[in-house]
């Protein structure tokens, strides 16, 4: 049975969907901290619920499982002052998990939940067990495909088009962007089009911080093979937590071939879901699901139960 509540992260009080019958959701309290969650990390225009098919097969699995909706999106609304850089929304994502009533979770991003993830676990590797990445470039970005980030960067006019406009927008993008726009219901398109119309504000800054920060990395990284004038980047961190790139190979706007590179970047194995598109968690839930659980294994409650049978 699902919980719902707020949580703190941080300054940030998060709208969190919890599934999972042992250990704690929103507004219960304990002493007791367990490493058997799942913090599932959504991405644009959705909110926590895109993980409504996901979650209940890691339930089953043992797993308490965990949604939120990130900063700006679906019923998270972002405090005044809110920050953007990875920093700060691995802190945030860090003091989630700890109010969580969780020693380490296994964390998963899709799309602008991947980064937020990802910085996460080189941020507080001491509280991820591991890191799922889910069709979400890192440094890299491929513009000619991923033609809407220039134009949610225009000053004033996303604002007022996702006020304006936002059902269509929102299904329009998703149409672009899934091989089975059908796997996402009309009802959760309304969903995720009212999270989107509320406070474009407090969403696009992922745009327009995050997205930033990929191009220019990107732009760096190709001056530098280009030059031999300048000087190679300080040797980069390892990640210390075992990693899994997920991706739709359909996926038209964050296209396969990125996916090489993100498991680079992590040291981490590609899995390749071969029919789906950008939405892989939506359009393909049980095969999300399962290599979540490849690289976490089984819950402890799961095990348990093995145990006693």
């Amino acid at each position: 049975m699902w919980r719902e509540g707020y949580v703190l992260g941080g300054d940030t009080r998060f709208f969190v969907r919890v599934l999972g019958t042992p250990g704690f959701g929103p507004g219960e309290d304990s002493a007791e901290r367990d490493d058997e969650l799942i913090v599932l990390l959504h991405g644009w225009p959705e909110d926590g619920s895109a993980w409504r098919h996901v979650a209940p097969i890691l339930a089953d699995a043992g797993y308490r499982v965990a949604c939120p909706d990130l900063k700006g999106l679906g019923r998270t609304r972002a405090p005044h002052g809110s920050r953007y850089d990875p920093e700060s929304l691995a802190d945030e994502i860090s003091r989630l998990i700890r109010n969580l009533h969780a020693r380490k979770a296994v964390l998963v991003g899709h799309d602008w939940g991947g980064p937020v993830a990802v910085a996460t676990a080189f941020r507080h590797p001491g509280l991820v067990r591991a890191l799922v990445v889910a069709s979400a470039p890192l440094h890299e970005i491929d513009l000619r495909r991923s033609w809407h980030i220039p134009l949610l960067n225009l000053p004033v006019l996303p604002e007022i088009a996702f006020r304006v406009a936002p059902r269509p927008l929102v299904a329009a993008g998703i149409r672009h962007a899934a091989r089975h726009p059908g796997a996402i219901p009309d009802d959760a398109v309304d969903a995720y089009a009212r999270g989107v119309a509320a406070r474009p504000g407090e969403w696009l800054p992922y745009y327009r911080g995050l997205a930033r920060r990929a191009a220019l990395e990107a732009a760096l990284r190709r001056l530098r093979r280009r030059s031999r004038l300048l000087s190679d980047p300080p040797e980069r961190h390892h990640l210390r937590v075992p990693a899994a790139v997920v991706w739709g190979e359909q996926d038209p706007v964050t296209p396969f071939p990125l996916a090489a590179g993100v498991a680079r970047d992590l040291e981490a194995e590609v899995v390749a879901i071969p029919d789906a598109g950008h939405f892989v968690h939506e359009e393909s839930p049980l095969a999300v699901a399962q290599a979540i659980l490849d690289l976490a294994g089984p819950g402890a409650y799961a095990r348990e139960g093995a145990d006693q049978r």
